[in-house]
């Protein structure tokens, strides 16, 4: 068997092509900080991995978790539903692999907080509830057409000198 030496490494946390089995040991050797994270991001990082990082963590290390498109979608509910407005709840929110119901959850609380941002952010998030949830809580407006002028000419003398002009235009 190896030495630990010869994986516990940025470059082996990163590659895509690491094993499973690599990932764990470095996660559960857990000696550097952002060898950790890059491990927890790695999206061959196994999902039940990903699942006890977000039970029993609220650090750095659970943001990558939540943020790798390969963590469980219950894990993301999980986290997601305890209505925290943190870090990891940001990144699970973020997460391409969340899933529409759970976004639309989040909207429909109608929070005007990080966690729903990231949401409707996210391009899973369905689109009615993302403009609803924008309207809710005032990202945007309705148009009230009040407000809006219409400058009317009186002098068709003006209006027949603005067609000549365009029609020398045209003709040109």
């Amino acid at each position: 068997m190896k030495d630990t030496k010869d994986y516990y490494n940025i470059e082996t946390a990163k590659n895509p092509n690491t094993f499973p089995d690599i990932l764990r040991k470095i996660l559960e050797k857990g000696e550097d900080k952002y060898i950790s994270c890059c491990a927890a991001r790695n999206p061959n990082c196994p999902q039940d991995l990903l699942r006890k990082i977000l039970e029993k963590r609220n650090d750095d290390i659970s943001c990558f978790a939540a943020r790798n498109p390969n963590c469980p979608q219950d894990s993301l509910s999980m986290v997601l539903k305890k209505g925290n407005d943190d870090y990891v709840s940001w990144n699970a929110a973020s997460n391409p692999s969340c899933p529409q119901d759970l976004l639309r959850m989040i909207l429909e609380r109608e929070k005007n907080d990080k966690v729903s941002y990231f949401a409707s952010k996210n391009p899973n998030c369905p689109s009615d509830v993302t403009i609803k949830w924008m309207r809710d809580t005032g990202q945007i407006g309705k148009e009230d057409p009040k407000k809006h002028i219409i400058e009317y000419i009186d002098n068709e003398e003006k209006i027949d000198e603005d067609l000549e002009i365009l029609k020398k235009m045209v003709n040109y």
